[in-house]
């Protein structure tokens, strides 16, 4: 699967580029899911000896240009954000959009073996994919917020205060989760704001409840986005604020400079899933 034991290999499905202001300060997404994946690695390769740390490649491909792994010696599968419309994938020009939902299907069903992440509009590809749905939401939800985790989320994230703080930018969102799927995490918008489905060797219903290791995870999805910085959120929002409107903008200004744990906690468990802890 992995080149060594300690080695990693992903794949991440580019499902947008950046927003110009994101992309001349912190580049393209391959150097900011880089970014995270790496400042989440450094504090457990810190506990290892030299020779015992953990390494990985995150090799991109261009979904929207139809470009896709060529071969299934991943370890793991990354979708990222994008600024299209995930449940529009009928209309015109949208045909990428539904070859990659067809993927992501293909691979859930047909190779467990690779961990499926999927970010914001990953998150919701990945829903429409395993039979969940995905609508457009009242209003956009932006900045530094705060999410309410169910006790399965407190399990899998490792926090006892039920709260996970983490930036947003999303319209559209996931009212409804696929079938065995599990919620995570919700906000006062959207009751799912991630979630995710354990491998078919474990009991779906028992193991909810139950002890269980982050390796029995399949698919670990999340609407918020652990790769943004406050500079990266900052400059979203800069970049949509006519969109937003006064009112929303200010209230995301307002917030932008707020704890979250992107790094600490999802990127750490992100790893975990693949093995690495």
């Amino acid at each position: 699967m992995s080149e060594s034991r300690a080695h990693r290999r992903i794949a991440l499905l580019l499902c947008d580029i950046p927003a110009d202001p994101v992309r001349e300060l912190h580049g393209d997404y391959t150097r900011i899911f880089g970014t995270l994946l790496q400042e989440s690695l450094k504090p457990i390769n810190e506990t290892r000896s030299p020779g015992s740390q953990t390494t990985f490649t995150l090799e991109p491909f261009d979904v929207r240009a139809q470009v896709y792994p060529e071969d299934d010696e991943y370890d793991a599968m990354l979708l990222t954000g994008s600024a299209s419309t995930a449940h529009e994938y009928d209309q015109p020009g949208r045909e990428w959009i539904k070859r990659l939902i067809e993927y992501v299907r293909v691979v859930a069903t047909e190779k467990p073996r690779i961990k499926i992440f999927g970010i914001c509009f990953g998150h919701q590809i990945i829903a429409l994919a395993m039979g969940g749905t995905c609508v457009r939401n009242t209003r956009f939800e932006v900045s530094a917020t705060k999410l309410q985790l169910t006790e399965l989320g407190k399990k899998v994230y490792g926090v006892e205060s039920g709260i996970l703080n983490i930036y947003v930018m999303n319209r559209d969102h996931v009212p409804n989760e696929p079938p065995s799927f599990h919620v995570l995490s919700s906000s006062n918008l959207s009751p799912n704001h991630g979630m995710v489905l354990f491998s078919q060797s474990e009991s779906s219903e028992d193991v909810s409840h139950s002890n269980f290791r982050l390796t029995d995870i399949h698919i670990l999805t999340s609407q918020g986005h652990p790769e943004f910085t406050e500079s990266i959120m900052h400059q979203l929002l800069g970049w949509r604020r006519e969109l937003l409107g006064p009112e929303l903008y200010n209230d995301g200004e307002s917030r932008v400079g707020n704890q979250v744990d992107g790094v600490a906690i999802i990127g750490k468990a992100i790893w975990g899933v693949m093995g690495v802890e």
